[in-house]
Protein backbone atom coordinates (compact mmCIF):
# COMPACT_ATOMS: atom_id res chain seq x y z
CA UNK A 1 0.00 0.00 0.00
CA UNK A 2 2.92 2.42 0.57
CA UNK A 3 4.58 1.81 -2.27
CA UNK A 4 1.16 1.97 -4.54
CA UNK A 5 0.62 5.91 -2.70
CA UNK A 6 4.03 6.57 -3.64
CA UNK A 7 3.90 5.65 -7.24
CA UNK A 8 0.56 6.94 -7.43
CA UNK A 9 1.45 10.80 -5.94
CA UNK A 10 4.47 10.70 -8.17
CA UNK A 11 2.50 10.56 -11.50
CA UNK A 12 -0.25 12.54 -10.15
CA UNK A 13 2.42 15.51 -9.56
CA UNK A 14 3.20 15.93 -13.06
CA UNK A 15 -0.18 16.58 -13.63
CA UNK A 16 -1.00 19.19 -11.00
CA UNK A 17 -1.93 22.73 -11.96
CA UNK A 18 -2.51 24.32 -8.37
CA UNK A 19 1.12 24.63 -6.48
CA UNK A 20 -0.94 23.62 -3.05
CA UNK A 21 -2.62 20.64 -4.21
CA UNK A 22 1.38 20.14 -6.01
CA UNK A 23 2.65 19.58 -2.23
CA UNK A 24 -0.26 18.08 -1.36
CA UNK A 25 -0.17 15.21 -3.20
CA UNK A 26 3.69 15.02 -2.07
CA UNK A 27 2.72 14.89 1.25
CA UNK A 28 0.70 11.50 0.10
CA UNK A 29 4.04 10.36 -1.47
CA UNK A 30 6.04 10.59 1.84
CA UNK A 31 3.38 8.77 3.84
CA UNK A 32 3.86 6.13 1.39
CA UNK A 33 7.23 5.91 1.80
CA UNK A 34 6.89 6.14 5.72
CA UNK A 35 4.13 3.23 5.29
CA UNK A 36 6.17 1.32 2.87
CA UNK A 37 8.83 1.49 5.93
CA UNK A 38 7.25 0.46 8.45
CA UNK A 39 5.70 -2.66 6.58
CA UNK A 40 9.09 -3.62 6.04
CA UNK A 41 9.48 -3.61 9.91
CA UNK A 42 12.45 -4.22 12.20
CA UNK A 43 14.56 -1.68 14.15
CA UNK A 44 16.29 -0.09 11.44
CA UNK A 45 13.28 -0.16 8.83
CA UNK A 46 10.76 1.46 11.46
CA UNK A 47 13.84 3.72 12.76
CA UNK A 48 13.42 5.05 9.49
CA UNK A 49 10.16 5.28 8.97
CA UNK A 50 9.93 7.63 12.25
CA UNK A 51 12.52 10.02 11.23
CA UNK A 52 11.26 10.20 7.91
CA UNK A 53 7.91 11.16 9.21
CA UNK A 54 9.88 13.66 11.01
CA UNK A 55 11.85 15.34 9.11
CA UNK A 56 8.94 15.21 6.52
CA UNK A 57 6.84 17.32 8.78
CA UNK A 58 9.65 19.56 9.39
CA UNK A 59 10.32 20.19 5.49
CA UNK A 60 7.07 20.11 4.51
CA UNK A 61 5.80 23.16 6.96
CA UNK A 62 8.55 25.04 5.61
CA UNK A 63 7.45 24.63 1.81
CA UNK A 64 4.07 25.24 3.14
CA UNK A 65 4.96 28.65 4.48
CA UNK A 66 7.16 29.36 1.08
CA UNK A 67 3.53 28.76 -1.01
CA UNK A 68 1.87 30.89 1.22
CA UNK A 69 4.32 33.83 0.40
CA UNK A 70 4.32 32.89 -3.35
CA UNK A 71 0.27 32.84 -3.72
CA UNK A 72 0.72 36.14 -1.76
CA UNK A 73 3.07 37.65 -4.12
CA UNK A 74 1.58 36.17 -7.17
CA UNK A 75 -2.15 36.57 -6.36
CA UNK A 76 -2.84 32.89 -7.37
CA UNK A 77 -1.69 29.37 -7.15
CA UNK A 78 -1.87 28.58 -10.41
CA UNK A 79 1.14 27.28 -11.72
CA UNK A 80 0.81 28.39 -15.19
CA UNK A 81 1.21 32.11 -13.98
CA UNK A 82 4.09 31.59 -11.49
CA UNK A 83 7.03 32.07 -12.60
CA UNK A 84 10.44 34.27 -12.44
CA UNK A 85 10.87 34.16 -9.01
CA UNK A 86 14.34 34.53 -8.73
CA UNK A 87 14.10 37.90 -10.56
CA UNK A 88 10.83 39.38 -8.55
CA UNK A 89 11.26 37.62 -5.02
CA UNK A 90 14.88 36.71 -5.15
CA UNK A 91 15.23 35.27 -0.82
CA UNK A 92 11.61 33.73 -1.11
CA UNK A 93 13.03 31.92 -4.44
CA UNK A 94 16.26 30.62 -2.64
CA UNK A 95 13.62 29.62 0.37
CA UNK A 96 11.15 27.64 -2.04
CA UNK A 97 13.81 25.85 -4.00
CA UNK A 98 15.60 24.55 -0.85
CA UNK A 99 12.32 23.21 0.81
CA UNK A 100 11.74 21.44 -2.70
CA UNK A 101 15.77 20.36 -2.40
CA UNK A 102 15.21 18.98 0.70
CA UNK A 103 11.70 17.34 0.09
CA UNK A 104 12.64 15.73 -2.59
CA UNK A 105 15.88 13.73 -0.69
CA UNK A 106 18.88 15.38 -1.94
CA UNK A 107 21.79 15.95 0.82
CA UNK A 108 22.27 16.95 2.92
CA UNK A 109 19.04 17.32 4.27
CA UNK A 110 17.50 14.88 7.22
CA UNK A 111 14.84 13.32 4.07
CA UNK A 112 18.16 12.13 2.46
CA UNK A 113 19.12 10.81 5.54
CA UNK A 114 16.07 8.54 6.36
CA UNK A 115 15.07 7.83 2.48
CA UNK A 116 19.21 6.64 2.53
CA UNK A 117 18.46 4.48 5.53
CA UNK A 118 15.28 3.18 4.31
CA UNK A 119 16.42 2.23 0.64
CA UNK A 120 19.66 0.46 2.68
CA UNK A 121 18.01 -1.10 4.89
CA UNK A 122 14.63 -2.83 2.31
CA UNK A 123 17.33 -3.57 0.20
CA UNK A 124 18.67 -6.75 1.93
CA UNK A 125 14.79 -7.47 3.43
CA UNK A 126 12.72 -6.91 -0.12
CA UNK A 127 15.16 -5.91 -3.01
CA UNK A 128 12.61 -6.12 -5.64
CA UNK A 129 10.55 -3.84 -3.82
CA UNK A 130 13.24 -1.82 -3.21
CA UNK A 131 13.80 -0.74 -6.71
CA UNK A 132 10.01 -0.07 -7.25
CA UNK A 133 10.79 2.30 -3.83
CA UNK A 134 13.81 3.78 -5.94
CA UNK A 135 11.81 4.10 -8.94
CA UNK A 136 8.72 5.82 -7.13
CA UNK A 137 11.25 8.55 -6.08
CA UNK A 138 12.85 9.23 -8.88
CA UNK A 139 9.69 9.88 -10.28
CA UNK A 140 8.34 12.41 -7.61
CA UNK A 141 12.45 13.81 -7.85
CA UNK A 142 11.74 14.85 -11.41
CA UNK A 143 8.29 16.41 -10.82
CA UNK A 144 9.35 18.05 -8.11
CA UNK A 145 12.43 19.79 -10.07
CA UNK A 146 10.57 20.01 -12.81
CA UNK A 147 8.14 22.33 -10.94
CA UNK A 148 10.68 24.19 -8.91
CA UNK A 149 12.71 25.15 -12.53
CA UNK A 150 9.34 26.29 -13.52
CA UNK A 151 8.56 28.59 -10.81
CA UNK A 152 11.62 29.99 -9.86
CA UNK A 153 13.44 30.62 -12.92
CA UNK A 154 12.60 32.44 -16.56
CA UNK A 155 10.42 35.09 -17.18
CA UNK A 156 8.08 36.44 -14.74
CA UNK A 157 4.80 35.49 -14.50
CA UNK A 158 1.86 36.55 -12.52
CA UNK A 159 1.41 39.59 -10.25
CA UNK A 160 4.71 41.04 -8.01
CA UNK A 161 3.26 41.60 -4.95
CA UNK A 162 5.34 42.51 -1.84
CA UNK A 163 5.78 39.73 0.49
CA UNK A 164 4.99 40.95 3.98
CA UNK A 165 4.83 37.84 5.99
CA UNK A 166 8.00 37.41 7.94
CA UNK A 167 10.44 34.39 6.39
CA UNK A 168 11.61 33.38 9.93
CA UNK A 169 9.35 30.21 10.37
CA UNK A 170 10.31 29.07 6.39
CA UNK A 171 14.07 29.34 7.13
CA UNK A 172 13.86 28.18 11.08
CA UNK A 173 12.34 25.06 10.05
CA UNK A 174 14.81 24.65 6.72
CA UNK A 175 17.99 25.35 8.86
CA UNK A 176 16.38 22.50 11.38
CA UNK A 177 15.87 20.08 8.52
CA UNK A 178 19.47 20.63 7.90
CA UNK A 179 20.98 20.16 11.20
CA UNK A 180 19.23 16.44 11.12
CA UNK A 181 20.95 15.99 8.29
CA UNK A 182 24.27 16.47 9.64
CA UNK A 183 23.80 15.29 13.48
CA UNK A 184 20.84 13.75 15.42
CA UNK A 185 20.74 14.83 19.35
CA UNK A 186 21.91 11.30 20.98
CA UNK A 187 18.46 12.00 23.04
CA UNK A 188 16.46 11.99 19.95
CA UNK A 189 18.42 9.17 18.55
CA UNK A 190 17.32 6.92 21.72
CA UNK A 191 13.59 8.04 21.65
CA UNK A 192 13.54 6.73 17.89
CA UNK A 193 15.26 3.10 18.44
CA UNK A 194 12.65 2.84 21.90
CA UNK A 195 9.97 3.36 19.75
CA UNK A 196 11.09 1.13 16.82
CA UNK A 197 11.65 -1.49 18.71
CA UNK A 198 7.88 -1.27 20.60
CA UNK A 199 6.90 -1.41 16.54
CA UNK A 200 8.86 -4.73 16.33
Amino acid sequence: LGLVSLVFAGFMLYRRRDIKRLFAYSSIEHMGIATFAFGIGGPLANFAGLLHMTMHSLVKSAIFFAVGHVAQAKGTQRLADIGGLSSTHPVLAVGFSLGVVAIVGLPPFGVFMSEFLLVSTAFSRQPVLTVVLIAGLILALGALLMRMQQVVFGEPRGKSEPVKASYVPLFVHLLLALIAGLWLPEALVRWFRGVAALLG
